[in-house]
């Protein structure tokens, strides 16, 4: 009965809300956003150290 009890807990079909929802989306648009901005960054400020030292 105590297994059974847990199992329930754990296992619960518990759809989150809307509100709940969102947050999630919102929070991996903005993960998505940095990942991508700090890839552009880094190349952006490796291609200017590159030119540097090929003209410098």
């Amino acid at each position: 009965m105590l297994l059974k009890g847990i199992k329930g807990l754990i296992f619960k079909n518990k759809r989150g809300g809307p509100i709940l929802e969102e947050i999630l989306l919102i929070g991996v648009a903005i993960l998505i956003f940095t990942i991508i901005f700090g890839i552009t960054m880094s190349l952006i400020d490796w291609s200017q150290v590159s030119f540097e030292n090929l003209f410098g």
